[in-house]
């Protein structure tokens, strides 16, 4: 996913290429070659030019969220982690009360409350209708603990919008720049933690029994095999 995003900086590229020459070859039409987004930024006066690391918190949310996404994609059946991750509708509404300040009118609660009603439903009948652990040891407990990551996996992407609205939300990115920025931030921090996550062994008898993959926390030399 974070490869995918890193390489829409190739896209970028050739768009910068391309409006330099146009502005090369019309300079009096400088303002029609500009995104209708550049030219309400300019308007505004907003700022176009964030520090990218200022990109690199969100990208470590978002790197969090999708990893536990991914992890307790292998112990919930799919149907359930596509309901469960309507939560993230949930939890940026309340952090953008507690650190935006922002107000919800009672029909935008009551929306959150369905929500809640709906995910506590989708989840307690998983759980509930796994496998018995005479027919498949533990399988109980692994969509309990899938249902869990879910969870948090949702409060770390409702923080990646908090964040990028917190710290960005004053400047105007351009799309392409700003998924190419996350892009590689996300593909840094796998290249980090992947190697150290590959030499953590770990028995199907250990407390990582849910986690643990042919022996390693994550077998990346497996998975390219």
């Amino acid at each position: 996913m974070f490869a995918g995003e890193l390489s829409v900086f190739g896209a970028y590229g050739v768009k910068k290429f391309l409006n330099k020459r146009k502005l090369a070859a019309n300079p009096e039409k400088a303002a029609l070659i500009l995104s209708p987004g550049t030219i309400m930024a300019e308007q505004k006066m907003l700022k176009m030019n964030p520090s990218p690391f200022l990109l690199a918190i969100p990208a470590s949310c978002d790197f969090a969220g999708s990893t536990l996404m991914f992890i307790a994609l292998t112990m919930v059946p799919a149907s359930v982690y596509q309901m469960v991750r309507g939560f993230v509708n949930v939890v940026t509404p309340i952090l953008s009360v507690i650190f935006l300040k922002k107000r919800y009118h009672r029909h935008h609660w009551t929306g959150v409350g369905l929500i809640v009603a709906g995910v506590a439903e989708v989840g307690y009948v998983a759980i509930v209708l796994s496998p018995a652990p005479s027919e498949d040891a533990g399988s109980a407990g692994s969509v309990a603990l899938g249902f869990i990551l879910l969870l948090v996996a949702q409060l770390f992407t409702g923080t990646m919008f908090i964040v990028e609205e917190y710290f960005i939300g004053d400047y105007y990115l351009d799309p392409m720049k700003v998924v190419g920025t996350e892009g590689m931030w996300g593909l840094s921090y796998y290249l980090a933690i992947l190697p150290i996550m590959q030499v953590v062994h770990c028995t199907g008898d250990s407390g990582l029994s849910a986690l643990c993959n042919y022996n390693y926390l994550e077998n990346s030399s497996y998975a390219f095999a």
